[in-house]
């Protein structure tokens, strides 16, 4: 089982798995505990957010940049129970959090990356600076 800490504000603070979501891999199979490559730099921080080398999946968030990332599949979906807590798996990317500034937001957010990992259609998203997707569309 994973462990759970609170965060300060009683932020979420759990990751999400990463046994399968890699690089261009369709599917995935969920883990306990996400690999070391994703937790550096996590250890004692109050929010828990994969860290992810942008560079190496073609994600554009460094450096306080906006991009919008165009013709994406999503092939996993990650949650727990805990508030505005959901992370998607992007083929190519690895972990992306869905925006958790409001309830109905992430909740409509998790139910288009769910319906498109059933589907497999193509999403457009924005990649904001503080590694969330804000907005989506899914075709």
């Amino acid at each position: 089982m994973p462990k759970s800490t609170s965060g300060t504000r009683g932020e979420p603070t759990e990751l999400p798995p990463a046994g399968g979501v890699s690089a261009g891999s369709e599917e995935s199979q969920p883990t306990e505990q996400p690999p070391a490559a994703l937790l550096a730099g996590t250890e004692g921080s109050s929010e828990s957010v994969p860290q992810l080398d942008p560079s190496a999946g073609g994600g554009v968030t460094a450096g306080g940049i906006t991009a919008w990332q165009n013709d994406k599949r999503i092939n996993a979906l990650w949650s727990i129970n805990q508030n505005r807590n959901v992370f998607v798996g992007v083929t190519g990317v690895g972990w992306k959090k869905l925006a958790n500034n409001d309830d109905t937001a992430i909740v409509a957010f998790t139910m288009l990356s769910g319906s498109a990992r059933i589907t497999q259609t193509p999403v457009n998203y924005r990649d904001e600076a503080d590694g969330m997707i804000h907005e989506m569309y899914v075709w």
